[in-house]
């Protein structure tokens, strides 16, 4: 008896047919449909962590140390340019980001948003938690910054894309934007009025093109 029982469970594996996984190209194409329904949830950088190690070393200066100040002045100028980036990204995803619904929201958060609690986090146009702005509902993905995987390019200093859960995607999806294009180094060297908010604009505008291209041909094969 065993031994049929033996045979049937071997028959029955062998007709079973293995899961098949997910290609490159299909799971592009699942997350920008489902990127296009969902919320990209932008995590903005805080610098909080440079500022609390200079806090630290400003802390051990005696109130008489001429150090005290030039301390003082980094941490405020680090505040400023946080600030500074934050607000132009903000403005640029509102005005040069239509592929999906957008939420803000601090890096130092991250644990928090990775475990699904959002409610108190997001930001409104002042950068302020604001506990009336809540996430419109699934699916979510979120866009950081630094540099991009080494796997798919160079290291990059960009935006990226990643999964909900924080992995980071890869081609054939469209998953970053540089932020040193050749228009930023050289509005680096020829300044124009606004050249940071300038920059910030077009770059959420080309991540935004980028996106909107490819949902077009993935539609175009459906």
């Amino acid at each position: 008896m065993k031994l049929y029982i033996g045979l049937f469970t071997l028959l029955l594996f062998a007709a079973t047919p293995p899961a098949v996984a997910q290609s490159a190209e299909e799971r592009a194409e699942a997350a920008i449909q489902e990127l296009k329904e969902g919320t990209l949830l932008v995590r903005l950088p805080s610098r909080q962590r440079k500022m609390d190690a200079m806090e630290q070393v400003l802390s051990g200066y005696a109130p008489d140390d001429k150090r005290r100040a030039r301390m003082e002045r980094l941490i405020q100028e680090t505040r400023e340019e946080a600030a500074t980036f934050n607000r132009n990204m903000m403005i640029a995803f509102r005005d040069s980001f239509d592929f999906a619904k957008v939420r803000f929201f601090y890096d130092y958060n991250t644990p928090k948003v990775k475990a699904g609690e959002t409610a108190g986090l997001l930001l409104n146009e002042n950068l302020e938690a604001d506990p009336s702005i809540t996430l419109p509902g699934q699916p979510t993905y979120i866009l950081g910054f630094g540099q991009t995987n080494k796997d798919y390019s160079d290291g990059l200093e960009a935006m990226f894309i990643m999964s909900g859960d924080f992995e980071r995607m890869g081609p054939p999806f469209p998953y970053y934007q540089r932020l040193n294009d050749f228009a930023a180094f050289m509005g680096s060297i020829f300044p124009a009025p606004n050249q940071e908010m300038r920059d910030a604009l077009r770059l959420v505008g080309k991540l935004d093109q980028k996106l909107e291209e490819f949902y077009e041909r993935v539609e175009e094969r459906e």
